[in-house]
């Protein structure tokens, strides 16, 4: 049985399994037919329910390659503020070309105003 497994690395885990396929037949063959329960009890843990494993062995002619789990598409990542202004049609900067100017109620200080009006002419 294994002394805290929940803190071991992946690697070292699988490690020790492949170690104790090696030496040990029958518990090579406990894995190779039901996973899930030989590295349970190895491990001394019950694993989660929704967990799959799938242990394969490969032969003189056969190989595998194990990928992680892809990347998140940069399309489901959450936008940041200014993004989320970009895409949801929000100024983030004002018109270039507009004279504003700073007297009260003067349209050249509103800059909707001076953008609706186009007058970039001063007071």
């Amino acid at each position: 049985m294994s002394t805290q497994p929940h803190t071991q690395t992946k690697q070292a885990v699988e490690s020790r399994l492949r170690q104790q396929a090696a030496q040990d037949p029958t518990f090579r063959q406990h894995l190779l037919n039901d996973p899930k329960a030989a590295i349970a009890s190895f491990l001394g843990v019950a694993l989660p329910p929704g967990m799959n494993i799938t242990v394969l062995e490969e032969t003189p002619g056969q190989h595998y390659l194990v990928l992680p789990p892809a990347p998140p598409s940069l399309d489901a990542l959450p936008l940041d503020d200014l993004e989320l202004a970009l895409v949801g049609g929000g100024r983030t900067m004002r018109p270039m070309g507009i004279n504003e100017c700073e007297e009260p109620g003067c349209p050249h200080g509103d800059p909707v105003v001076a953008n609706r009006s186009r007058r970039a002419s001063a007071c």
